[in-house]
C-alpha cells in the first residue's frame, strides 16, 4: 500500500512572527515582521540508534558534570555552615562513638562512580527506547509531527514596509 500525504485539506499557509532586520524601534528596539509560511506534517518512522547513542552519552556526561559540581558546592556550603560537624557530633553522641568523621573525599569518589554509572545507564536506556520505538513504528506507522517550513516563508502583504 503506497503511503502518501495524510488525507484531509492541503497544507495551509499561516502567518508567523519572526524577527526581521534589527531596525531601530522606540518600543522594542527592533522591528518585527510577519511572514506567511506553510504548515506541513512530517512522518517520523525511524530514529537512528547511533545518533541517539551519541546524543544520549553527551547529555548524560553533561548532566553528570553538573551533578558533580553541585555536590561540591553543597558540600562546601554544608562544611562552612557547620552542618557537617553538627552531624558528626550528633552521630558520635547518639551511637556513643569516640571520633567518627565524615570523609568528604571518600564520599565524593563513591558518589562520582555511582552517579556516572547511573547517568550512563540512562543513556543506554535511551538507546533501548529508540530501538523499541523503531520496532513499534513498523507496526503503528510512525509518529506525525507538524512543522512550519521557514524556507518557503514570504512576507505578509499587510506590512506597510514591504
Amino acid at each position: 500500500m503506497p503511503e502518501g500525504p495524510p488525507p484531509g485539506p492541503p497544507p495551509r499557509r499561516r502567518a508567523v512572527e519572526v524577527e526581521a532586520d534589527p531596525t531601530p524601534n522606540r518600543v522594542l528596539g527592533y522591528r518585527r515582521q510577519r511572514f506567511e509560511a506553510r504548515k506541513v506534517r512530517r512522518l517520523v518512522r525511524h530514529v537512528d540508534p547511533w545518533s541517539m547513542l551519541k546524543l544520549a552519552v553527551l547529555v548524560a556526561l553533561c548532566m553528570w558534570l553538573i551533578s558533580m559540581i553541585s555536590v561540591v558546592i553543597l558540600w562546601a556550603v554544608a562544611r562552612s555552615s557547620g552542618t557537617v560537624s553538627s552531624l558528626e557530633s550528633f552521630v558520635n553522641s547518639s551511637l556513643q562513638l569516640q571520633d567518627w568523621k565524615l570523609d568528604g573525599e571518600f564520599l565524593f569518589r563513591q558518589f562520582s562512580l555511582i552517579s556516572l554509572l547511573f547517568h550512563l545507564g540512562i543513556a543506554a536506556s535511551i538507546v533501548v527506547a529508540t530501538l523499541v520505538f523503531n520496532l513499534v513504528s513498523d507496526i503503528i506507522g510512525g509518529v506525525w509531527v507538524s512543522v512550519i517550513e521557514e524556507e518557503t516563508a514570504r512576507p505578509v502583504g499587510d506590512d506597510p514596509n514591504t
